[in-house]
């Protein structure tokens, strides 16, 4: 990487001494690929400074009022041990800079002799060591973040934990915290794109905001960021949340032309917490959330705290009365679609039953429903997207939007479409390609490829990766098939690249999601 290409330094001054403040606020910092953040005239000054935005390199005097370098040194190194530190003294005062280099600074400069060169040869210095702290960091982070994410995994999943569990989190009991999850609803291809992005903020949060304690990763398409709190308030971190809201919109956006979803991302904070036992009501609590937003989105929210209401299991008489609304209903497409919409949308706002359980007679009845149609649109209907709907007005809009079509006769599908879908399931074992499908029904591959789109809402390979990896699912859950025989049997003899596959479609590898089932 060379010198221009690297991201410049951020640069804080510490010193009583204005004269020389001002010197240094004139220095050419842009031709040593450096900004000034900001100055301070003692040690205490610098640390509020560091509370707002930790910079790269601290330039300090040893000899100052209220806190001296000396001080101002081992607090940065206990705080914010990646930051360097460069000296200014005085010949008279070279003892201490020796103690200062003993304990942590990485370099001395004289005040009398500062020049430009010197001033490079140090940042350059600065620079090396900052990207050796910051890898060696990386990892330290990386491999802590994995056990932190087992802790969450437990816990997400009501697994009984150990005492050894707890060393990923260390709770002092005094502290207050709160986590703020980020939810997306972006299409897969199109977050597996911007999640670079993504994670690389949320470390540059973790490594800037001293608030951001950590973040991890556990299910598909959500993040815990664990966060300090001043007293037991959250307003001091919305406008750090919401910035970063904008931040992760702007990297999916980016990536998708056209976005049909009404909000990409949501972000639940959770109770308070201080101890372990209240971390696990905490992340109780954001799952509360998760299930109640597919009933409680508002268009223009974003943010969600507090207590949701209270969701209910399902039981047969909500099934029977469900049922009853529908038949009234079920005599002409146009009825059934203001019935959906309307009286069907307010029993379940008002009954909340848990949202998967309502998703599941959705799609039972609406299979039956296109059964009593002639059944034709079945090979069509792509349940996956339906069980992974985030909101009930998606749902029944998704559902409404499909009794349409299947009324005007909009998806009675070619005859060729309906033999590639049969092909590729019949198939899935074998090497399957655009190429392929085309020759065995007849067509083009560009006409394929456009009639495919048209006709199922999404692309070849996105239908064959899904099918794939349903069908391993399938037989994680139901055989005791190894991982790599399962690879065989859906087509994907590299055992890695279904190892990566499968991680990317489900969240977890294909040995953890064995595990868990």
């Amino acid at each position: 990487m060379s010198f221009m290409s690297m991201r410049p330094l951020n640069v804080l001054i510490v010193d009583d001494e204005l004269p020389l403040r001002q010197e240094l606020r004139m220095f050419p910092w842009e031709d040593c690929n450096a900004v000034l953040i900001g100055e301070a005239s003692n040690g205490e000054e610098a640390l509020r400074i560091c509370e707002t935005f930790v910079p790269d390199v601290v330039i300090t005097d040893i000899t100052m009022p209220v806190m001296d370098g000396i001080i101002l040194i081992r607090e940065l190194k206990k705080r914010y041990p990646i930051v360097q530190i460069i000296l200014l003294t005085c010949h008279s005062e070279f003892h201490y800079a020796q103690e200062a280099l003993r304990i942590g600074a990485l370099e001395y400069m004289l005040k009398a002799t500062i020049d430009e060169q010197e001033m490079k040869r140090a940042l350059d210095k600065v620079r090396q060591a900052v990207a050796k702290e910051r890898k060696s960091l990386d990892n330290e982070k990386s491999e802590l973040r994995q056990l932190q994410a087992g802790l969450f995994e437990k816990l997400l999943q009501g697994h009984p934990l150990q005492y050894a569990d707890w060393s990923a989190i260390q709770l002092d009991g005094q502290t207050t915290y709160a986590l703020v999850l980020f939810m997306f609803d972006a299409p897969d291809s199109v977050f597996l794109a911007a999640q670079p992005q993504m994670e690389q903020m949320f470390s540059d949060m973790e490594s800037s905001d001293s608030t951001c304690i950590t973040w991890l990763t556990v299910r598909k398409q959500e993040y815990f960021v664990m966060m300090t709190l001043s007293g037991k308030d959250i307003t001091p971190l919305l406008p750090s949340i919401e910035a970063r809201l904008q931040q992760l919109e702007s990297f999916i956006t980016e990536e998708a032309s056209l976005v049909e979803h009404e909000h990409l991302i949501q972000v639940v904070i959770s109770e308070f917490f201080a101890s372990s036992d209240e971390l696990v009501q905490s992340v109780e609590h954001t799952t509360l959330w998760k299930e109640a937003l597919f009933y409680d989105r508002v268009e223009d929210n974003l943010v969600y705290y507090g207590h949701p209401q209270p969701l209910q299991a399902m039981t047969e008489m909500h099934m029977k009365e469900m049922t009853e609304i529908l038949r009234k209903a079920a005599w002409n497409s146009e009825s059934l679609v203001d019935c959906m919409k309307n009286a069907f949308f307010e029993w379940c706002m008002f009954q909340r039953v848990q949202p998967e359980q309502l998703k599941q007679y959705v799609i039972g009845w609406f299979v039956e429903w296109i059964n009593q149609q002639g059944g034709g649109e079945l090979l069509l209907l792509n349940i996956t997207s339906m069980l992974e709907v985030k909101s009930l007005s998606r749902l029944i809009n998704i559902v409404c939007r499909k009794i349409i079509e299947i009324e005007n006769g909009k998806t009675r599908s070619r005859h060729e479409i309906r033999l590639a879908l049969q092909w590729i399931k019949d198939n899935m074992k074998q090497p399957i390609s655009l190429p392929i499908i085309a020759e065995q029904v007849g067509l083009s591959p560009q006409y394929v490829s456009r009639l495919f789109r048209e006709e199922t809402g999404t692309s070849v390979t996105q239908y064959i990766t899904q099918m794939r990896m349903e069908k391993a699912v399938e037989l994680l859950k139901q055989t005791n098939m190894k991982v790599y025989e399962i690879a065989e049997e859906v087509g994907i003899p590299s055992y890695r690249y279904f190892t990566v596959m499968f991680r990317n479609w489900t969240g977890v590898s294909p040995t953890d999601y064995k595990r868990k089932v």
